[in-house]
């Protein structure tokens, strides 16, 4: 009891300094562009999370999320197993789940999901049929993969030889919730599902990008709740095969999409949660094994992100959490837009300087595609904002004249994170 009750004081200083002591970085910007234009559907996901952030804020948003998914974690393996003692180590182990952190922290389609993710499984075990389609519906309005959850119950369903009744009016109601969606899709040429189902599944894959994935599990999952979990949806109880089953489908799902696309380790998030339920019913030992190795790990890179002392060539996870604050500077020019060459850039530039932006020279496609492009009028300046790509050809063909660059540097802590490079595109061509 002890050590979970020191975990979640730990967990609960590591989120709050996280949330204080970075910036927002782009994927929360890019949603929060998109909570300034509410919609059923986006291009990328579903539309809970832009709701709630237009709602709530962005930070406020993944802080009572996380909050809400570990005290939900707490009431599951209560019920599961009639006692508080399995209770606080199920909390306590997600609370350290790396991945559970940081949808925490930082607002994603993955903060909602993994809290209507464990509502839903509850219900679905409980057999609340309503509160389980309310909660389905919702992790579907967070995520498309919290259609998962409904392909665990119907395995638990085949392998129990039956389909209890009211699952039919959960159905209905996670179906009712989410036509909306599928309808904004239906009148946006399915950009949605079809999004999805490129990113998960096109691409170029194989052994060396499932290793990529195992790789990422280990890092985000915990270095031993990873085998953990596999060992607890091998051999789990029996009449616990729904979350054993909720647990195997998304990582048996994503490991077969890795070996056919280069993935991202946040996609199977959702397998940790009933799989932390699972293991607080094993031997303590494997409890307090994995929550130390996972709490290791989390303050070694929460000191890295807050007061760095190690140097790495490339410091991925820096430069996303710092330095963006140096991009409020463009906001006292006076131009009609700000162009970039992606999207994530696009909506950081937004953020910090309220003006319009808009992806430029071959820019993913992203919700800016779906959005009314920015208006130009003749004889207004534009600029052009990236780290290093100099401005397309057929974008400066559309001003009269092409200035630059003027380099925007930030550090943090003495070492550089970012160089940004500024081009003004002046006089619009009419």
């Amino acid at each position: 009891m002890t050590l979970c009750l020191v975990l979640l004081a730990v967990s609960a200083c590591v989120r709050l300094a996280l949330v204080l002591g970075t910036d927002i970085y782009f994927d929360e910007a890019y949603y929060w562009q998109w909570s300034r234009h509410l919609d059923w559907g986006y291009y990328d996901h579903s539309p809970l999370v832009a709701w709630l952030i237009a709602g709530l804020g962005i930070r406020p948003t993944a802080l009572l999320c996380g909050v809400g998914t570990v005290a939900a974690v707490w009431g599951f393996a209560r019920d599961v197993y009639g006692q508080r003692e399995a209770a606080w180590r199920a909390a306590a182990l997600w609370s350290v789940v790396p991945v559970g952190i940081l949808a925490g922290v930082w607002t994603t389609p993955d903060t909602p999901l993994l809290l209507f993710w464990v509502l839903a499984l509850w219900a679905l075990y409980r057999e609340r049929w309503v509160l389980a389609g309310l909660a389905c519906g919702l992790a579907l309005l967070s995520k498309y993969p919290g259609v998962l959850l409904a392909a665990a119950f119907v395995a638990a369903c085949l392998r129990a030889r039956r389909l209890p009744a009211g699952a039919w009016l959960t159905a209905l109601l996670g179906v009712l919730l989410f036509l909306p969606v599928v309808v904004w899709n239906a009148r946006n040429d399915w950009v949605g599902f079809a999004f999805q189902l490129k990113h998960g599944l096109g691409g170029q894959g194989g052994w060396s990008t499932f290793g990529e994935f195992l790789a990422g599990q280990l890092a985000l999952g915990g270095p031993l709740l990873l085998p953990l979990t596999a060992v607890y949806i091998v051999r789990g109880p029996r009449e616990q095969f729904l979350l054993r089953a909720a647990a195997a489908v998304p990582l048996l799902l994503f490991g077969y999409a890795s070996i056919r696309t280069r993935g991202e380790a946040n996609w199977p998030a959702a397998a940790y949660l009933s799989a932390c339920v699972g293991i607080a019913g094993m031997n303590p030992r494997w409890f307090r094994a994995a929550a130390l190795l996972n709490v290791a790990g989390v303050l070694a890179v929460t000191s890295h992100l807050l007061f760095p002392v190690l140097r790495f060539e490339r410091d991925v996870i820096l430069s996303r959490t710092h330095g963006w604050e140096v991009l409020s500077s463009l906001a006292r020019e006076e131009v009609a837009v700000v162009y970039t060459p992606s999207y994530q850039l696009a909506s950081e530039v937004a953020y910090f300087t309220g003006l319009p932006t808009d992806t430029a020279g071959g820019a993913r496609r992203s919700q800016y595609d779906l959005w009314p492009r920015p208006k130009v009028p003749a004889g207004r300046d534009a600029l052009w904002f990236s780290e290093g790509r100099p401005p397309p050809e057929e974008l400066m063909e559309r001003f009269t004249s092409v200035e630059g660059p003027e380099e925007r540097t930030s550090d943090f802590h003495g070492r550089r994170v970012h160089t940004f490079l500024v081009w003004r595109l002046s006089g619009a061509k009419p």
